[in-house]
């Protein structure tokens, strides 16, 4: 089963390719971020740093808002490219998978967007936060439950 779900020829594996990439890439859209905002206002984490381009050693905080948009990313999308892989074994319609996959990116893209780019008042942040949230959750207990009766109690 596993070469078949894991295969490019299942839409629904060629779905996880695409949005693991996507977010990879906003990941790394919000490291040009940050290095942007430090050059912007040359402020840097390490003395060495400054003597390239001058500036300081500091905080500033466009810097720091990128780096927590950064961190929270890192704090959710490893749990979805793990819980979307085991997701995959679930068998569930293509569309469910194609609709929890791109929730997740579209919650995750607009989190890094209303946090770190164009900031916009709470709740939208919190919003989208949780929109992702409940995609991790709700993958995740489908897949135990999956995994419990089909699996462990061989009701499958």
């Amino acid at each position: 089963m596993a070469d078949t779900v894991l295969s490019i020829k299942n839409p629904q594996f060629a779905t996880y390719l695409i949005v693991a990439s996507l977010l990879l890439l906003k990941m790394s859209a919000l490291t040009l971020l940050t290095i942007f905002h430090r050059q912007k206002n040359r402020v840097f984490s390490n003395e060495e740093d400054t003597k390239m381009r001058g500036g300081t050693v500091g905080i500033n905080d466009d810097v720091e808002r990128v780096r927590r948009a950064f961190q929270n990313d890192l704090e959710n999308i490893p749990t979805f490219l793990f819980i979307g892989l085991l997701y995959l074994f679930v068998q569930v319609p293509d569309w469910v998978v194609y609709f929890l996959f791109y929730l997740f990116l579209l919650a995750r893209t607009a989190h890094s967007i209303v946090y770190a780019v164009y900031v916009i008042p709470q709740p939208a942040r919190a919003l989208s936060f949780l929109l992702g949230f409940f995609v991790i959750l709700y993958m995740s207990i489908h897949v135990l439950i999956h995994g419990f009766f089909m699996g462990y109690l061989g009701l499958g």
